[in-house]
């Protein structure tokens, strides 16, 4: 996109302050060579990483100081289940995607209802920008659970084991305690699993989360309770189904987190 584009996006950035940025290596714009001029196309990624750092700059981040959160949320991130009704399920779904930083929210089964969130955050207090607007606009009752994730190991990209092309698949999110030192090979050992598409170590009660798609509740049951309990190092699982079209994740690359 052209900078013009940019500007519109990010209100109150500046051409002289971008220019900063790209000769830091902050963005990296490809260079349309034309008869007299180069002109700058801008992508995706470069776009929520400017409109990251203007949130931190505006917030009264030094130039480098904001640089070195946006980098850091980009490696980092939070996931969070908020207590939401029923009735508001949908609204708060759709709500999130307003927020670039958020990565993947799903509606899964708790007691009262729970949604799961996944967005690029440093800590709670990054991770509270957006649900505090979240819960002001929403109006969404009580207080979000929070873990912030200490690694995350991807193993399958695109269809999840266990599943045929065109198969509808059931997703669910698993919490693990395990002993802390034990949780780096708890997770190594999960690769072996067909349907665990992600396992991230996490800081706080629960010490990981593991992302499954499977076709059935079966194979759901036989993942956790044979499976995953069959780990001598995990001493309880907590399991949430997500609710069925309830659930959306951006594509890597368009988020920062």
């Amino acid at each position: 996109m052209e900078l013009k584009e940019v500007l519109r996006q990010v209100p109150g950035l500046n051409k002289r302050l971008i220019y900063y940025l790209e000769s830091q290596g902050f963005t990296r714009p490809r260079l349309l060579r034309k008869e007299r001029i180069s002109r700058r196309d801008y992508s995706v990624e470069d776009l929520h990483r400017l409109k990251r750092f203007w949130r931190y700059y505006q917030r009264g981040f030094s130039v480098r100081s904001a640089i070195e959160a946006t980098l850091a949320a980009e490696r980092s991130a939070v996931i969070a289940f908020l207590p939401v009704p029923v009735r508001d399920w949908r609204r708060v779904l759709d709500l999130l995607r307003q927020f670039e930083n958020v990565s993947e929210a799903a509606v899964v089964y708790g007691e009262t209802g729970d949604l799961l969130v996944r967005l690029g955050a440093v800590d709670e207090r990054d991770a509270y920008d957006v649900l505090d607007r979240v819960f002001e606009a929403a109006g969404v009752p009580g207080m979000p659970r929070l873990w912030r994730v200490a690694e995350s190991v991807r193993f399958v990209e695109g269809q999840a084991a266990g599943t045929a092309p065109g198969e509808a698949r059931m997703l669910a999110y698993v919490l693990i305690k395990a002993p802390p030192k034990q949780v780096g090979s708890v997770i190594e050992e999960l690769r072996r699993f067909p349907g665990v598409v992600e396992a991230c170590a996490l800081y706080g009660e629960s010490d990981a989360i593991v992302k499954i798609q499977v076709s059935s509740q079966d194979e759901l049951d036989d993942l956790v309770m044979n499976r995953i309990h069959g780990l001598p190092a995990v001493e309880s699982t907590r399991t949430f189904i997500a609710v069925g079209g309830m659930h959306w994740e951006r594509p890597p690359g368009e988020h920062g987190g």
